[in-house]
């Protein structure tokens, strides 16, 4: 890790694999830059999920997630990062939230198109759980529900553990959990290790709402929460979103 001293360095310039059937791609244009998104729309109705995913991980990365949520009628948007792919630009603390909140804008409005219409909650994950959590508490009256896996707690010591640095944590977990009231489910792997379970309650107890679970993963690494979580994942998040939408008598695709 020595020498790395740049967000941009973590997010993957790589050729995209093409979309799976029933997904397509999208790219948002910014101010100085691009960032990649894929979409896996579901019925006009259902559930949207915004999802901001790890560091290190590119969209792709995230196919076989969206198939799970396609099967259980949810519409997954996985949004990337400036310059990730062939996107042009570099991510940093300097663009990165006020990208994910544009990109937002834009992914709803492209699903809006599309006769997609439903209620929309914010996925992130480690990097994407910091970038999530500011979206979501500064556009709350636009979502449903936050889902954070394998979140940041204290974001100096996320910089450090990645040989990066900036003048002050550019998350502020903490502090910004305080302002979230309402619906919050964390995903946190028991054996991370960056997170200490303790840590990870600290969410719960700082977070202002009432409807919030802390979900432990037994035996699981950080970066195995989704890829060994799969479709009991999808079914965690499908059930919380279905019962929020009231959608009491849906049943998952069989064939």
């Amino acid at each position: 890790m020595e020498g790395q001293t740049h967000l941009s360095q973590f997010i993957p310039r790589k050729a995209l694999a093409p979309p799976p059937a029933q997904a397509e791609d999208l790219t948002v244009e910014l101010k100085g830059g691009t960032l990649p998104v894929r979409l896996f729309p579901a019925s006009e109705k259902a559930p949207m999920v915004f999802f901001y995913p790890a560091e290190r991980q590119t969209i792709d990365h995230y196919d076989q997630l969206g198939r799970y949520f396609q099967e259980r009628d949810l519409t997954l948007a996985v949004i990337g990062y400036r310059g990730m792919n062939e996107g042009r630009g570099e991510a940093s603390f300097d663009n990165i939230f006020e990208d994910a909140k544009e990109a937002f804008w834009v992914v709803k409005e492209r699903l809006a198109q599309k006769g997609r219409k439903g209620p929309i909650s914010l996925l992130g994950r480690s990097l994407g759980a910091g970038v999530a959590l500011r979206v979501a508490v500064e556009t709350p009256g636009e979502i449903s529900a936050l889902i954070l896996d394998s979140p940041i707690v204290d974001g100096l010591s996320w910089l450090a553990r990645r040989g990066l640095s900036w003048p002050s944590d550019p998350f502020q977990v903490l502090e910004l959990i305080k302002g979230w009231r309402k619906p919050l489910l964390i995903f946190q792997a028991q054996l991370d290790e960056e997170v200490s379970l303790p840590e990870a309650e600290k969410l719960l107890i700082f977070c202002a709402g009432h409807n919030k679970r802390l979900l432990i993963m037994p035996g699981f690494r950080r970066e195995e929460t989704v890829e060994k979580g799969g479709p009991l994942y999808a079914e965690t998040i499908a059930e919380l979103l279905n019962r929020l939408a009231s959608r009491f008598g849906w049943k998952r695709k069989t064939h």
